[in-house]
């Protein structure tokens, strides 16, 4: 990414409101943000764009976390992942920080502790400037 470029990002949740409230918290902290609906959709957009992060809901019809993770990993998309889900075990979370997933958040979660995990992951993965994080 090149240095002082607004950091785009995918977001995939089949819940609605979810998406809308991460896409306008985003945006409005200066990220570019789209949003798709389930696994299928975002790898579809990522045939189309780059992005530099992905946040995956894990439990949506069509197509989990899991195997979009599988798939994002045969396809070798060069992204910072990041999960979310509403039911969470400690397993789960393993399985997918194995898969390639940077963290799993708990939802729901303040949206000022996304901020700090997109945050953690970028310095972390030394692969985005960090002026393009910068609040």
């Amino acid at each position: 990414m090149v240095k002082g470029k607004r950091m785009k990002i995918l977001v995939v949740d089949d819940d609605k409101d979810m998406r809308e409230m991460i896409y306008s918290f985003l945006t409005y902290r200066g990220f570019y943000v789209e949003t798709v609906q389930d696994g299928a959709h975002c790898l579809a957009a990522l045939e189309k764009k780059s992005y530099d992060m992905l946040i995956t809901d894990v439990y949506m019809p069509r197509m989990d976390g899991f195997e979009l993770l599988d798939k994002i990993d045969q396809k070798n998309y060069n992204l910072l992942i990041l999960a979310m889900t509403g039911l969470p075990s400690e397993a789960m979370i393993e399985k997918l920080i194995k898969k390639g997933a940077y963290d799993c958040l708990v939802k729901p979660f303040p949206l000022d502790h996304l901020i700090t995990t997109i945050e953690k992951c970028v310095e972390q993965s030394g692969s985005v400037s960090s002026k393009s994080v910068s609040m």
